[in-house]
């Protein structure tokens, strides 16, 4: 009995479903966890599958892409330098941010620069699950390597 009178206490609390207000509110929340490695996505063209392998591996093995992110630092550091090689010959810096910089002063110019590429360098290794972060990485990689190449070059052309 005492079963009985404890079912029946709990059900008159419950409202009447014709008679009150039952429903609440609901907030939907869309949590997305795509990533960009899709399966679904079919990989494409003759070089996508070197470059899918390679995101890959930098996604999968957090040491490859540490070694990346120091190589786009100190290439980044290396071009500073070169930069300063340069100026000191009497040539001009491209980039319109870093000249004025430089034109205040050089310390603060490197400092910004270096600073710049570590905040980036950490961004991308918070968000290393992500394709177009680890994409983004590997062209800035690629861009640096190819301005150590023009410098380089500047180098050997006018010593």
């Amino acid at each position: 009995m005492g079963d009985d009178s404890d079912f029946m206490e709990r059900a008159s609390l419950r409202c009447e479903r014709r008679a009150c207000e039952r429903r609440q509110r609901h907030v939907y929340v869309f949590r997305d966890r795509r990533t960009g490695f899709d399966r679904r996505t079919g990989v494409s063209g003759e070089g996508a599958g070197v470059m899918q392998s390679a995101l890959l591996g930098l996604r999968d093995h957090p040491p490859a892409l540490l070694v990346l992110l120091g190589a786009i630092n100190v290439f980044n550091f290396a071009d500073f330098s070169l930069t300063l090689n340069v100026l000191a010959a009497g040539g001009e810096e491209a980039n319109p941010i870093m000249r004025s910089l430089l034109a205040v002063d050089p310390v603060w110019a490197g400092l910004f620069k270096v600073a710049a590429v570590m905040l980036a360098s950490w961004i991308v290794w918070r968000l290393r699950r992500y394709r177009l972060v680890l994409q983004a990485a590997l062209f800035v990689a690629g861009i640096l390597c190819v301005v150590l190449v023009y410098h380089a070059l500047g180098l050997a052309v006018f010593g």
